[in-house]
């Protein structure tokens, strides 16, 4: 059983150990093999844990049908999401009825500090229940692209974040590269360039090019007056490539930075904050 938030999806490259179900002839004994956590569409042998990071490939609508998820390298590979917590429960009957609650209750404040993600449930079934440990599984999921690497706590510092993992309060410090740019995670106590500040949804119906030529304008209409009323700090506005954002995801991180994009330390208050 799974349930979670509306969204999106992502590319498929799955790692399951489901084996295919038998059929026993009448009389015969129940079929003998491995009984899968979270069943056979889930295809998982093993029960998910903390920190683990995963593809999914829906079987419907993205977020309201099961999906077969795989294991994946959270850096090497491009993760649809992670898991974040397990929620145990004492029975079946409880991690069905409180499971998927009590998950959504444990992801929301990340949820809501990225830019693109959903919550949802892992819940184990009633066969897989004791393999799973009780446990219904947390995750992070992209909402319509993949999030492409860790998220909150489980990040490290000098991670390179991707947008789709930077969170509201994240530091980093902005690299330059031929082509692009690198955004390596940094406490805020440390020397950085940006400090997340929230998100903006590009208008219905922009096309890439003018997103990515009008982002910084688009974060500054909106955060501009509150942090960066002075002439001492700028708002700029970063989104993901082309394809995620034809996929939907077309929101745009927003940060402060220092005018003169020197370094800067401290985590510039939220407005009104005391």
């Amino acid at each position: 059983m799974l349930t979670g938030d509306d969204g999106g999806k992502k590319e498929p490259v799955t790692k399951g150990s489901a084996s295919p179900s038998a059929s026993g002839s009448q009389g015969s004994a129940p079929p003998a093999g491995p009984v899968l956590p979270y069943g056979d569409v889930v295809g998982l042998g093993d029960p998910l844990e903390p920190g683990d990071c995963v593809q999914a490939v829906w079987s419907g609508t993205p977020f309201k049908s099961e999906p077969n998820l795989g294991l994946v390298d959270c850096a090497e590979d491009w993760p649809d999401g992670q898991v974040v917590a397990i929620d145990t429960a004492t029975d079946h009957a409880e991690a069905r009825a409180q499971g998927a609650k009590r998950c959504e209750n444990q992801t929301r404040t990340l949820v809501a500090a990225l830019p693109d993600a959903a919550g949802y449930a892992v819940v184990p079934t009633a066969e897989g229940f004791t393999v799973a440990g009780g446990g219904t599984a947390c995750l992070v999921l992209g909402r319509h692209a993949a999030i492409g690497g860790e998220v909150g706590r489980f990040r490290d510092a000098g991670t390179d974040l991707w947008v789709g993992q930077m969170s509201v309060g994240d530091c980093w410090v902005y690299e330059e590269q031929e082509d692009s740019y690198n955004a390596p995670l940094t406490d805020c106590a440390k020397p950085h360039t940006d400090q997340v500040i929230g998100t903006v949804q590009a208008p219905s119906g922009m096309i890439y090019k003018k997103g990515t030529d009008n982002a910084s304008k688009l974060c500054g209409n909106k955060f501009e007056s509150t942090w960066a009323p002075g002439q001492e700090r700028a708002v700029y506005g970063w989104v993901a490539d082309q394809d995620d954002w034809d996929e939907g995801f077309n929101k745009i991180v927003c940060t402060v930075s220092r005018a003169d994009n020197k370094k800067t330390t401290g985590k510039i208050p939220a407005p009104g904050a005391v």
